[in-house]
């Protein structure tokens, strides 16, 4: 057993020296992103409820969007569709993830896609 628990405070210094930082820089870092995931889910329920079906909206319009536009366009543009909806999919089914982009857009996605397609156009 104390075996198993010194290679695994091993590998988290190993780890926390990686990224350049102390094991307690980084174990405050886990601490942290983990708080800020818990209120997601405590405190901003409603909101968050709502994001992540923005979310499944986005990611069912790009879908069908593969599968139907996507092909018009050259090979490579629907492989690279493909890619990111398939991303997006993984994504989609990681709770911690999903709140981690929650904290990036608490006013939704649909506004950021908005302005992206304005600075495109």
């Amino acid at each position: 057993m104390t075996d198993s628990i010194n290679k695994r405070l091993t590998h988290f210094q190993s780890y926390a020296e990686s990224l350049s930082m102390t094991p307690e820089e980084y174990a405050l870092s886990l601490h942290e992103k983990n708080q800020a995931i818990k209120s997601v889910f405590l405190k901003s329920e409603s909101k968050f409820e709502l994001f992540v079906r923005e979310f499944h909206n986005l990611l069912d319009n790009l879908t069908h969007y593969k599968e139907t536009e996507a092909k018009k366009g050259s090979y490579e543009h629907s492989q690279l569709i493909k890619q990111v909806t398939e991303l997006l999919s993984t994504t989609s089914q990681d709770p911690k993830l999903l709140a981690q982009l929650y904290q990036h857009f608490p006013d939704g996605i649909e506004g950021k896609i908005e302005a992206l397609n304005k600075s495109i156009n």
